[in-house]
């Protein structure tokens, strides 16, 4: 942003204004003033269903909607390692869950109905700290919650959270997500909720027991108005 001629910092108006005109205060202008709902421990409500850390009683529901959903799923995801049973699987995703929050490492949720019924998964992974804050994103949707825009809720509302100020948020300036060159479906919802691709930047991400390349997308802080509703 071009400096006026008296110098003066420029309020997110873009007028002078004795308050400087930081990425903090630019996401609040233009991201819609209602807050995503809370509900602890550091769960969301969207429109539909309740973004919040996996219970142990949802191994019957999550376990479900992983085997209705594993032939597509496991083309682009992790999921059970050799021989890992699906109940031993969830018991994995369980502690991910809870080490992420003690350690401030990840933060992964579940995206749950009324119901009980899960519909997918919403993870920060390895948050870093420090100058310019970072986690890495990725999601999934059940088989029988594809094409009804839970996806598009759950990362919007997951987005918000990342970029909100310490404590109510994460306070993050980055997002990353790495998605694979022919997960057409995936790429098109990426670029359609403002995340940026920079064509030089690629890497190789594990998917099960294979190694894949994958390309890598980006928001920040700055870019948030592509989430706003």
């Amino acid at each position: 942003m071009t400096p006026q001629p008296q110098n003066r910092p420029l309020s997110v108006t873009g007028h002078a204004h004795p308050t400087q005109a930081t990425p903090r205060r630019l996401l609040a202008r233009i991201v819609p003033t209602r807050a995503v709902e809370v509900v602890g421990p550091s769960g969301l409500i969207t429109a539909r269903m309740t973004l919040r850390t996996l219970r142990a009683q949802d191994r019957d529901p999550f376990i479900e909607a992983i085997r209705a959903s594993r032939e597509r799923l496991e083309r682009w995801i992790p999921l059970n390692a050799v021989s890992e049973p699906d109940e031993a699987f969830f018991e994995r995703q369980l502690s991910l869950c809870e080490v992420g929050d003690s350690q401030g490492t990840a933060w992964r949720r579940v995206g749950v109905l009324p119901s009980g019924a899960i519909v997918g998964g919403f993870n920060l992974n390895a948050i870093a700290r420090g100058l310019q804050s970072s986690a890495d994103m990725n999601w999934w949707i059940a088989e029988d919650f594809m094409r009804q825009g839970f996806a598009r809720e759950g990362i919007r509302s997951t987005l918000r959270h990342a970029f909100e100020d310490l404590p109510a948020g994460l306070g993050l300036h980055t997002v990353h997500a790495g998605i694979a060159p022919d997960n057409l479906p995936s790429v098109s919802l990426a670029i359609s909720m403002g995340f940026r691709h920079d064509p030089g930047v690629q890497s190789y991400l594990r998917v099960g027991e294979r190694w894949e390349l994958h390309d890598i997308y980006a928001m920040t802080v700055l870019d948030a108005h592509a989430i706003a509703s």
